[in-house]
């Protein structure tokens, strides 16, 4: 990191800026002495979340990411900021601690403005106040946003759509052989079959066993079983697995839906105690400018 007096040819740059382009060019001209440049590198850290905020940032060119970090250790982003966006406004107005990180995305300089500076400034140009208003509340628009988005999805969908055609067959073979009507169908052809050969069959034709194929103890339809049993058993157990495999992925996707929305609910909080603190101070502060340009009755 390195800081620098920002330079007057820099000064159509701030009036490009939404937070000074209301500013007279004599206005402009004080703004550029007061704010200093502090270039970054990618990867540098602007500030941690906690720390003790002194100073608003602009940015004029490059990216930075604002993001906390959650209960799990991991990093949420909040907003990634480009040339124009100013950051850091919260702790300043409130004097309280910085409400997220910020991180360089991209090399990146920023104007900087200390505390007293800013309040100030917003003393002497209320419309800047509503600017900051602006901001908050973009900001605010932006995390409702961010609690609507759904982490959630149909595993059923997915999975039915990255089914091959074996796993199709192993379905319909367990739906089917689960069903009461392959109980009533086999139970049927069993029937059928021992009657056939116990009582037409034996008496039709010649020799002792008369015309019968499987004669008691009907061998061949033990067989017939038996080979039915042992493909049927591995079939139903692939559409076993894949059921517990669809499960175990439901009961993963209903635990990062719980995360997100407790965290999402953390985020919501913290960010409209910080803003409504925010608003009530530059509420406070434009009474302020109006009691003094109406001076003393």
């Amino acid at each position: 990191m390195s800081a620098e007096p920002i330079g007057d040819d820099q000064d159509l740059g701030l009036a490009a800026i939404s937070l000074f382009k209301n500013l007279a060019s004599d206005a402009l001209a004080k703004m550029t002495s007061l704010m200093e440049n502090v270039s970054f590198k990618a990867g540098d850290i602007v500030f941690h979340e906690h720390e003790r905020g002194d100073a608003l940032y602009v940015v004029h060119s490059g990216k930075v990411r604002i993001w906390v970090r959650d209960e799990d250790a991991r990093d949420v982003t909040l907003a990634e900021l480009e040339a124009g966006d100013f950051f850091g406004e919260m702790s300043v107005l409130d004097g309280g601690e910085r409400s997220a990180s910020a991180t360089v995305v991209a090399d990146c300089l920023l104007h900087r403005l200390c505390r007293t500076d800013f309040e100030q400034f917003l003393l002497a140009h209320p419309q800047a106040a509503l600017e900051v208003i602006r901001g908050i509340t973009a900001r605010l628009r932006q995390t409702n946003l961010l609690v609507s988005q759904r982490v959630s999805r149909n595993i059923n969908d997915e999975m039915d759509g990255r089914l091959t055609f074996g796993q199709r067959i192993a379905d319909r073979v367990a739906a089917f052989g689960g069903s009461w009507y392959f109980i009533g169908l086999f139970g049927g052809i069993l029937v059928v079959w021992m009657a056939l050969n116990t009582f037409v069959l034996a008496h039709l034709g010649r020799g002792p066993e008369g015309a019968q194929w499987d004669p008691y103890p009907y061998i061949l339809l033990n067989l017939l079983l038996s080979t039915l049993a042992a493909l049927q058993a591995p079939v139903i157990m692939m559409s076993q697995n894949r059921a517990a495999e669809k499960d175990r992925l439901a009961a993963e996707q209903d635990y990062h839906v719980n995360l997100k929305s407790e965290l999402m609910l953390e985020e919501l909080i913290r960010k409209t105690r910080a803003q409504d603190a925010e608003i009530e101070h530059l509420v406070r502060t434009l009474d302020a400018v109006q009691r003094s340009l109406k001076g003393p009755a």
